[in-house]
């Protein structure tokens, strides 16, 4: 049987352009293990430890990840990140999106993020997601290599289970924590390891290297799939990623409509809704009647609009007030919270905006209802409500374009239309 220390160092070698490999190092005995044997084999390491203040002892944790690292010569940082525990939310979900979300925010572009997963780790995955009711994208559990927004995510760890990581810590005397937790069978991943998993393995011994075949078997299909939704999502291409043309989704049977809404939600980097907001998203926007007034269906993680004959993907938005008014020193950024949005000088340019000489501050507003604006090019003064809708954006949009006024007068609607002169 293959050592870790010889099955990684043929892992890594293809990963050599990584710049980084920025560890998840909790501490324990998964992640001190990964560790050791990457900092053996002298790849460029930065380990990061998640402190979620959950017990009594997470300060000594985190000092004991620090003082590793600093023995091995290996940059360390420690993150804060408090978790509560919300009404008819997982603490340990919460605590895992939360990790990643503050894990990815290390990974530069030319990184890739390591985790110490195992193999009993995917079988107890691949068990949870059967008991959520899980498609073939949650059965797949995880890959050795995935993206994530942009970011690459290793798990080089999958081919061996737990028994080898511990025989592998004692063999090169390794300290590491022991989390009270990961007894308790109040969550449900330990109440598998604990109490399930070792009744399967007692009738099948080697139920976890099957679970893992079958996850392998998911992943597969599930590349099928997604081929297949990316023909059908192209099929339905408007030249823009997050908008399709509603017609060609038409054209689909219901089984294969929703996998290409959900290869479009995906590809995009969005989380894909669950079976119940899909049919919704089907009968109430896909194959509706066209009409100017907008529909949506929202859930966490996005939200699909319809406008007129086209199907809109988007971010989860944050709330915005359209009255508030903001004065711009057009030689300093100004930063719009409500939009997630910064304007500078450079955008006056860009957008060809004219600003009379001496001119040193702009107001920026948002559409009230009743603007007028008489763009360059054109005879007559325009409603903003018509230009608009000639102009075929959507009406979700429409409040959340900055409006530039000097001296009282509507001078630009910024990326739209310009004034005349002013």
């Amino acid at each position: 049987m293959q050592t870790i220390d010889s099955f990684l160092q043929r892992f890594f070698e293809p990963h050599r352009s990584i710049s980084r490999f920025v560890l998840a190092y909790s501490g324990g005995m998964d992640s001190s293990v990964l560790l050791h044997a990457m900092h053996s084999l002298g790849l460029p390491l930065y380990a990061v430890h998640v402190n979620h203040h959950l017990q009594p002892e997470c300060e000594q944790w985190q000092q004991h990840c620090h003082a590793v690292c600093k023995a091995y010569g290996v940059a360390f940082t420690a993150i804060q990140a408090p978790v509560e525990k919300l009404p008819q939310q997982s603490l340990e979900e919460n605590a895992r999106r939360t990790r990643y979300g503050k894990l990815f925010e290390h990974v530069g572009p030319r990184d890739a993020l390591v985790t110490a997963h195992h193999e009993d780790d995917l079988a107890e995955t691949l068990l949870l997601q059967l008991l959520r009711g899980a498609g073939p994208a949650g059965l797949a559990a995880m890959g050795t290599e995935r993206m994530f927004e942009g970011h690459r995510h290793l798990r080089p760890l999958l081919g061996f289970t737990r028994a080898q990581l511990g025989e592998y810590a004692r063999n090169h005397s390794l300290a590491w924590i022991e989390d009270p937790s990961n007894e308790s069978l109040q969550f449900d991943r330990n109440y598998l390891r604990l109490e399930v998993m070792p009744r399967l393995l007692q009738r099948w011994s080697g139920a976890a290297r099957t679970f893992s075949r079958a996850a392998g078997l998911q992943a597969e299909a599930m590349q099928c799939l997604q081929a297949l939704a990316d023909l059908d999502v192209e099929a339905a291409a408007t030249g823009h990623a997050h908008i399709l043309e509603v017609a060609a989704l038409q054209r689909l049977d219901a089984a294969r409509l929703k996998n290409a809404l959900r290869g479009w939600i995906r590809t995009n980097g969005l989380r894909v809704p669950g079976k119940k907001m899909l049919e919704h998203i089907v009968e109430d926007l896909v194959h509706k009647e066209a009409t100017d007034t907008a529909a949506l269906q929202r859930w966490t993680g996005g939200e699909v609009r319809r406008y007129r004959d086209h199907l809109y993907l988007l971010n989860p938005r944050l709330q915005h007030d359209p009255s508030q008014v903001l004065r711009w020193r057009i030689d300093r950024p100004l930063v719009i919270h409500s939009l997630n949005r910064v304007l500078h000088r450079s955008d006056l340019q860009h957008f060809g905006v004219i600003v009379p000489r001496g001119v040193t501050e702009l107001t920026v507003q948002f559409r009230k209802g009743g603007e007028r604006l008489k763009p360059a090019g054109e005879k007559h003064h325009r409603s903003l409500k018509n230009l608009f809708q000639e102009g075929h954006i959507p009406p979700w949009e429409r409040d959340r374009i900055p409006l530039l006024y000097h001296e009282g007068k509507l001078i630009s609607v910024l990326g739209y239309w310009n004034a005349a002169s002013h």
